[in-house]
Parts: structure tokens; C-alpha cells; sequence
């Protein structure tokens, strides 16, 4: 399903945001890291006759245009700002996905927790990531050390194949490097994240406590075969929470598809 672009204008940039379907209520999307708003466009079907699903594209991704070198939660907080003046909203639902559903948890946190109808986590940091994963874990150090090393790229991706034809370097930590170092935006991308993320750490005791307080609903879809995220971080989250439906797929932490939208569907059916 194709959605409808448009941008917001924020003194940091541009922001590309895609618009699937007109229903009544809003729901906004969050993607994760390396992808961008079309992901949604799969999982779109299931909410276009109640909803109006609008996605954004954070800095650094997709087609959204941003001018410093990091964003903060105050940036996704004036994107969604602006998302709910355009519709004319005060309330909504969020979805987060990935890292998506981390930056998803700390907005509402710190931002929205009286204006959240419901609450969907799909395959969602924040709450136990595999360290190899977690970019905002990383150590100051590394990714200063990184920038210096990768002003001479061509430099590092011989060093880096070298060291991985000699089998002291995994094929997963290969690939990471191909897939988002090969290129000057993939780079600006990764370290923007990286510096960005760090600074938002949902509290989870926090969210759990006015989740049940305001008793809003909460979805959550997760992988049985997921890399990136630990199951039982979901799942522990998932049992402290008195409205909660939790979803395990057999998948990996690749969700967003059309077997989400399906069961999405079963959800939204029941929900009305």
C-alpha cells in the first residue's frame, strides 16, 4: 500500500512523512535503525479504516533532510507536535518498531503519557538488546575513534577485509561494517545515531507505572527468533503490565510484513 508524502519544516530540516489511509483516530509510526517510513507501508491495510497512519522518516534516514550532526528527544518531540497540529489532534496511538519502539517509550515517558490512546511495540529496544546490537551502548571512545579512523575509508575497508580473509573478524561484524560504513551517508547515519540514542533511556519502572495507571492498552509483537532482541526483557515487561496483549511469531527481528498486518487486523477488530 502506497501512502501519501509530505514534509515538516523544522529549523534542523526537513521531515518526510508518508500518510496511509483517513480514518478517525491517528496513529503515528517510528521505524528503526537503517530503515525508513515506508516500512509501514506493509502493515498499513490494518489500520486505514480506523485510523489515519502516519509515519515519519527519523534524521538520518530515508529522505528527511537534517542539518546537525545528532538529534534529541526534543526534535522527535516537535515532529510529533507538529504531526498532531496538521490533524488537528490531541490524542493518538504510537507504534514504535526497533529502535523506533525505544524512542517510542521515552517520548512517551517524558512527553505524551497523558495523550496516548495505545501503545504498540514491535520487536522494541529499550527494553533488553543483545549488546552486540545496541549502537547506544557503544563507548564514547570506540565511536570517536571510529570518526578519526573512517576519514580515510578506503584505508579501513582494506584493513577491515584483510582482518576478516584471516578469520579474526565474524562474518556478522563484517557485514555490519559493509552495510553501514560502505558509504558517506551510511556513515553520517551511523555515528548520528549512535551519539543520539544514547541519551534516550526509557525508565521502564516509570512507563510501567502509568501504563497501568491510565490502564492503556498495550501491543506487543515479537520474533521467537529474533538476534537483536532478548525475549525475556519483552517478556518480563510485558507481565508487569495489566492491559497488555503479547505476540510471539515465528520470526526473526524482522516483523514488519504481511503476516504482522494480518494478526494486526484480528487485533483492530476486536479492539472497536
Amino acid at each position: 500500500m502506497e501512502g501519501t508524502q509530505f514534509y515538516l519544516t523544522l529549523e534542523e530540516g526537513n521531515i518526510e512523512c508518508l500518510e496511509f489511509g483517513h480514518g478517525e483516530q491517528l496513529l503515528i509510526c517510528i521505524h528503526g535503525f537503517s530503515d525508513n517510513a515506508s516500512l509501514f507501508r506493509h502493515i498499513a491495510p490494518a489500520w486505514v479504516k480506523t485510523h489515519t497512519m502516519v509515519a515519519f522518516s527519523l534524521p538520518f534516514h530515508g529522505e528527511t533532510e537534517w542539518i546537525p550532526s545528532r538529534f534529541s528527544s526534543r526534535n522527535i518531540h516537535r515532529i510529533i507536535r507538529l504531526i498532531l497540529q496538521k490533524y488537528n489532534k490531541e490524542r493518538f496511538s504510537l507504534l514504535g518498531y526497533s529502535m523506533g519502539g525505544k524512542i517510542s517509550l521515552y517520548c512517551y515517558q517524558r512527553y505524551f503519557s497523558h495523550k496516548i490512546d495505545r501503545l504498540i511495540l514491535c520487536a522494541s529496544d529499550g527494553l533488553k538488546t543483545h549488546t552486540l546490537y545496541d549502537v547506544s551502548k557503544l563507548p564514547r571512545w570506540y565511536i570517536e575513534l571510529m570518526m578519526v579512523l573512517m576519514r580515510f575509508p578506503k584505508v579501513m575497508f582494506k584493513l577491515v577485509g584483510f582482518i576478516y580473509r584471516r578469520g579474526w573478524l565474524s562474518k556478522f561484524l563484517y557485514d555490519f561494517f559493509v552495510n553501514h560504513f560502505e558509504t558517506k551517508k551510511q556513515r553520517r547515519r551511523f555515528f548520528g545515531v549512535a551519539t543520539s540514542s544514547r541519551f534516550m533511556k526509557p525508565d521502564l519502572s516509570e512507563i510501567i507505572q502509568s501504563l497501568n495507571e491510565q490502564n492503556i492498552p498495550v501491543e506487543m509483537y515479537f520474533g521467537e527468533r529474533d538476534e537483536v532482541i532478548i525475549m525475556d526483557g519483552a517478556i518480563q515487561f510485558s507481565s508487569k503490565l495489566n492491559n497488555v496483549k503479547f505476540h510471539q511469531l515465528p520470526k526473526g527481528h524482522l516483523l514488519i510484513d504481511e503476516d504482522l498486518c494480518e494478526l494486526m487486523k484480528i487485533e483492530n477488530k476486536q479492539a472497536v
